[in-house]
């Protein structure tokens, strides 16, 4: 076994090495996403911590679907990222533009990326007057 002098190779940090901008991003509590629904926009800012949808009156979007839970679903941000948490007994549907739908079950995580549909304890029908539509901003 040879001793390294540290001249011939460079000891990596555990840790990533990243920007105090990058890192600014992923903690930006004035980050910002919006949900449709019924033409109404609803705005969910990172500081606000959490942002519940469900049948209940005291949630953040009320959908009213009896296959709703009452409080079927939250988006939370986590570094730099909407992440949509499945708490519902039906599952929750999505649909990102462009790609095929995605069922969550039993506290499930998918992030929330571009745009998009949700769906509350059913699959996305384009005619269903009840879809959330989403917009995350670049």
């Amino acid at each position: 076994m040879t001793a390294n002098s540290g001249d011939d190779h460079e000891e990596r940090s555990p840790t990533q090495r990243i920007s105090a901008e990058r890192m600014h991003a992923l903690y930006d509590l004035n980050a910002r996403m919006v949900f449709g629904l019924h033409g109404a926009e609803h705005w969910f800012t990172a500081g606000a911590r959490v942002f519940v949808l469900g049948r209940s009156h005291d949630c953040d979007l009320m959908v009213s679907v009896p296959v709703a839970s009452r409080h079927h679903a939250r988006v939370i941000y986590r570094k730099g990222k909407f992440v949509l948490i499945d708490q519902s007994t039906n599952g929750t549907y999505v649909r990102l533009q462009g790609n095929d739908e995605i069922c969550l079950l039993n506290g499930e995580e998918l992030p929330l990326v571009g745009e998009g549909l949700i769906s509350l304890g059913r699959p996305v029908a384009e005619d269903d007057t009840h879809l959330v539509s989403f917009t995350v901003p670049h």
